[in-house]
C-alpha cells in the first residue's frame, strides 16, 4: 500500500515544470565527430573535472561515480534559480542546485538544495561560491 501511494505521489509531481540551470555553454562551443567519436566542448579556462561524492544529496542527477564538469570563470551576476553551484563550507564543497537569489545589505545571497532534499541549506553567500557545473558525465 505504501508503494503504491509512493509511486502516485511521484508520478503526480514528476509532470510538474521544474527550474532548470541557464544555458551556459552555447551550442555553437560543442562539435561532434562522428568518424573519430571525438566530442569537443570549447570551455573557458579554469575548467576542472570533479568526482561526485556519495552524499545522496543530487540523486536522480549526479550521484557517486559521476563527473562533474566545473569552472570558476563565470559571471556571479548572472547566478540564477536553476543553476547548479559548488560553493565551500569549511573545508567541503557542496553541489547544490539554487533555488532562490536574493540581495540584502551585505550583497547576494542564495537560498540552495539538494535535489534528493527537503531542507535548504543554510544561505550561500558570492564569496563561499568556487564553481559553476557545465555538465556531468555519466
Amino acid at each position: 500500500m505504501c508503494m503504491r501511494w509512493l509511486r502516485k505521489y511521484y508520478l503526480e509531481k514528476s509532470g510538474l515544470e521544474r527550474i532548470s540551470p541557464n544555458d551556459w555553454v552555447k551550442q555553437d562551443q560543442i562539435a561532434y565527430d562522428g568518424e573519430a567519436g571525438l566530442l569537443t566542448i570549447k570551455l573557458r579556462p579554469n575548467v576542472a573535472i570533479y568526482g561526485v561524492a556519495d552524499t545522496g544529496s543530487m540523486d536522480g542527477l549526479a550521484d557517486y561515480g559521476h563527473n562533474v564538469i566545473l569552472t570558476d570563470e563565470f559571471d556571479r551576476s548572472k547566478l540564477a534559480p536553476g543553476d547548479i553551484i559548488a560553493y565551500q563550507i569549511y573545508t567541503k564543497l557542496v553541489l547544490h542546485r539554487i533555488v532562490e537569489v536574493h540581495t540584502d545589505k551585505n550583497g547576494r545571497w542564495y537560498r540552495t538544495r539538494g535535489d534528493n532534499c527537503i531542507d535548504d541549506d543554510p544561505p550561500v553567500r558570492d564569496i563561499q561560491i568556487k564553481y559553476l557545473c557545465l555538465g556531468i558525465i555519466y
